[in-house]
Formats: structure tokens, C-alpha cells, sequence
């Protein structure tokens, strides 16, 4: 049986992977959605629906939404994957760039569940799945407030495989560790803050090393795509895929370590990626 899926965040990264693998290898409807929305022209040439959006935009989110019914039928699932991160201390990130990050990675996926659960409770069936992160379980020097918007997914999607699960709805989340996708490029080029004189200079110059020696060494998309595609279409899901090797030991270290220890962990990581 055909379905019908809707992707945010589809123009690169796992979005786009994701959209591609079911486009090339299923017969169900693709829906795709990215405010740069001249980078879904590749999609509808493989014969997805393109839906330009701003996920900040909850108007928006919602007209969408209703479009996407109105022209190609309900919405059995939705791949909840737009988002970006932003690196740079605590105290000199912008208040302008926190708060964004916040309302496209927790409030514009917020916006996006809610736009399809209406139909979903109705339908007694769906699927909600979520790019989520390792970051939602630990945090570092440098990443704090795309860490927070992480842990903020954790919680909200919890709280809502909870909430919907007598509808018939099924909640999942992807929690990947460090994978080498355009992210990295957009983090780090125009997401980074500057810090070159400030007082924290020289520890956000390490931070930077050490993410793009991460990044270099990172495994491609191929496993979070496939947990993605599982998610969607697959008969039985689980409700969290781990897709990266360490992810989950990270997350057990962080639970299990004293705080002083996790901090000397972190830190000597640090200086053996640089």
C-alpha cells in the first residue's frame, strides 16, 4: 500500500538521503519540504512533491500541511529532520542566533507534529519520526545551545510517543552521533562564532579542531538514512535507532562518570582529534 510521506529539511543531509532512497526504491508518495527550496528541484526529477517551507513559520507549517492532503492524499508519515546547529560559547553566541536555534530545531518540529497529528489521531495509525542526536544526551565546550535544543527534542518526543501511542500513532527517534554530511560544512562555516580575540579564543580554537577531525573521520549517511527509511515504512520500529558507533557508550559514560570525569573525558578527546 502506498503512503504518503512527508520529509522536512529534505534539501541535503540525511533529509535528502532519505528522500532519494525512497524516491529510487519504494512507489510511495515522497513530500519534501526546505526553505531553500531551489535545492528540492533534484527530488521532484526523481518524482517527489516539493513544498517550499519555513518550519519557523507555523502559519506556514500548517498551510503546508494542508496542501500536501489536499494534493496528494493524508499523511501516513513524516520524517521531522529540519534543523541545524550553531557552535560558539555560552556567553557570546548571539541572543538573536539562540534563539533561532531554538525555533527551527525544537519549536518548527513541534509545529510539524502538531500540524499532522489531528489527522493521524483520526486515522488511528502514523508514524512521527524525529532526527534527534547524541547531543541530546551529552553536551560539550562550544556546543551548548544545539546540545539544549537536543536534549529539548529528547524530552518532547518522549513525552509524546507517550502521549499518542492509544491512536495508533508510532513516535520514533534518530539519534546519531558525529556522520560526515553537509552539516558539517554549514556548522562550521556559518553557524561558528568568532572568537578569535575574545577570552575564549584559544579553547574554541581547540573546539574547532577537534570538530573537523571528527567530521574528517565520521562514517557517511548510509546507516542513519536506512534507520530513517526502516522508520518510516517498516511494519515494527523501535522507538530509538542509535546509528553511530560510540553513540551509545558516550551516552553511558555521560550517565555513569562523575561530572568531573566526563569533563576530563571530553577534554582529552579533544586534544587527540585536533
Amino acid at each position: 500500500m502506498k503512503k504518503v510521506i512527508w520529509i522536512t529539511g529534505a534539501s541535503s543531509g540525511f533529509g535528502m538521503a532519505t528522500a532519494l532512497q525512497l524516491l529510487r526504491n519504494t512507489e510511495h508518495k515522497i513530500c519534501v519540504s526546505a526553505r531553500r527550496h531551489e535545492l528540492l528541484d533534484i527530488l521532484v526529477k526523481e518524482g517527489g512533491y516539493a513544498f517550499p517551507l519555513d518550519v519557523t513559520d507555523s502559519v506556514e507549517v500548517h498551510a503546508v500541511q494542508r496542501k500536501i492532503e489536499d494534493e496528494v492524499g493524508k499523511i501516513d508519515a513524516v520524517l521531522v529532520n529540519a534543523g541545524y546547529g550553531i557552535y560558539g560559547p555560552v556567553e557570546e553566541v548571539p541572543q538573536e542566533a539562540a534563539a533561532r536555534q531554538f525555533e527551527v530545531n525544537v519549536f518548527g518540529a513541534v509545529e510539524t507534529i502538531r500540524s499532522v497529528l489531528p489527522g493521524m489521531r483520526e486515522n488511528r495509525a502514523g508514524r512521527i519520526v524525529i532526527t534527534s542526536s547524541a547531543a541530546a544526551h551529552v553536551s560539550s565546550a562550544g556546543m551548548g545551545y544545539y546540545a539544549a535544543s537536543k536534549h529539548s527534542i529528547k524530552a518532547l518526543g518522549t513525552a509524546l510517543r507517550q502521549e499518542v501511542k492509544s491512536f495508533g500513532i508510532d513516535v520514533v527517534m534518530i539519534e546519531p552521533g558525529v556522520v560526515n554530511t553537509p552539516f558539517c560544512n554549514i556548522a562550521l562555516d556559518k553557524n561558528y562564532t568568532n572568537t578569535q580575540d575574545g577570552a575564549y579564543a584559544c579553547l574554541m580554537k581547540e573546539v574547532k579542531q577537534y570538530m573537523l577531525g571528527a567530521f574528517q573521520r565520521a562514517p557517511g549517511p548510509e546507516e542513519t538514512r536506512d534507520a530513517m527509511v526502516r522508520s518510516l515504512v517498516g511494519k515494527k520500529v523501535k522507538p530509538v535507532y542509535r546509528t553511530t558507533k560510540g553513540t551509545f557508550g558516550l551516552t553511558m559514560l555521560s550517565r555513569l562518570l562523575p561530572a568531573s570525569a566526563y569533563d576530563f573525558l571530553i577534554h582529552e578527546g579533544m586534544k587527540r582529534l585536533k
